[in-house]
């Protein structure tokens, strides 16, 4: 267990004689853990157990949890107590787009999650004293470490750097910076957002696409759902749907860049494995892809990806 039956039992003041019952939910030594309950008068509750590799990480994640949970945010998990740098949260049913195909509205109801997430006044989590330009670095992207030969960098560079200056201009704020596909948990007409290790002050925009393209959705509905985030934040729709396609191309060829040491913490993990090669090849798809009408993307995707 990530924590001790006793300790458990004494942060949620369950009585004494509570049986404790525990599924990891992986194979890796750090795996998240499913925690049943049942207490002597019959009595039960199911918790979920978390704790990261790293401390900073940790910490980070129990204080955006706090804050979430301060501000009954109803699409997080709440926190229920610590163990040391073990977060104690409310299980929440659903599966992940990388497992199953979304259920009706689920989708819909991601984005409007992450709507409200971005609308809180919250001021927790990494980089509050950086810039926005900080956070979207000048330097050019290493992208013949993707593949990409000089013929195919070279006319990229121009339209990436446009790029960069069309998204500094997007919505900056408390940001979940890690909504991937595998972080937000989907059950018909519902969707809960997990794992907050990453949150701070980032790009919001980020968040949309890194959602948006890890569920494998077409451009169609990268399209619609793009367009119902910018009615959820009173954003013009047409130009923030040629905006989060921009940011997923942008967002995703980072996210490539560190699929070999996402993969090399996976070792061991066959389902975590499997799980980046799926967010990995659908992020290679849906850069590829138009669902949008920027300018930039249209140049980086005929310089990258040109038939």
């Amino acid at each position: 267990m990530l924590v001790d039956a006793a300790s458990l039992i004494a942060v949620l003041r369950l009585p004494p004689g509570t049986e404790v019952t525990c599924e990891p939910l992986s194979g890796s030594i750090a795996a998240p853990e499913r925690v049943a309950l049942h207490t002597p008068d019959g009595g039960s509750t199911v918790v979920f157990v978390r704790r990261a590799r790293d401390a900073e990480a940790a910490a980070n994640h129990l204080a955006v949890m706090e804050g979430l949970t301060n501000a009954r945010f109803a699409h997080a998990p709440r926190l229920l107590g610590t163990v040391g740098d073990a977060a104690i949260e409310t299980w929440v049913d659903g599966l992940t787009a990388l497992a199953v195909v979304p259920p009706p509205g689920a989708c819909e109801a991601a984005i409007a999650a992450l709507a409200a997430l971005h609308d809180l006044p919250l001021r927790e989590g990494l980089d509050w004293g950086a810039r926005a330009a900080d956070l979207i670095p000048a330097e050019d992207l290493p992208l013949h470490r993707l593949g990409f030969a000089a013929h195919e960098r070279e006319p990229a560079r121009g339209p990436l750097a446009a790029a960069r200056t069309a998204l500094l201009a997007t919505p900056f704020g408390f940001a979940h910076r890690d909504a991937t596909a595998a972080h937000v948990l989907l059950a018909p007409d519902s969707a809960t957002l997990v794992n907050f290790e990453r949150s701070g002050f980032g790009a919001q925009l980020f968040d949309v696409a890194a959602f948006l393209l890890t569920s494998g959705l077409g451009p169609p509905a990268r399209r619609a759902l793009a367009a119902a985030y910018a009615r959820a934040r009173n954003l013009e729709p047409l130009a923030t749907i040629d905006l989060v396609d921009l940011a997923g191309i942008f967002w995703g060829i980072g996210e490539m860049l560190i699929l070999p040491r996402l993969l090399i913490e996976a070792l061991g993990d066959d389902a975590a494995s499997g799980r980046i090669r799926t967010a990995a090849a659908r992020i290679d798809e849906g850069m590829r892809l138009p669902a949008g009408d920027h300018p930039a993307a249209a140049a980086i995707r005929a310089a990258l990806w040109a038939e």
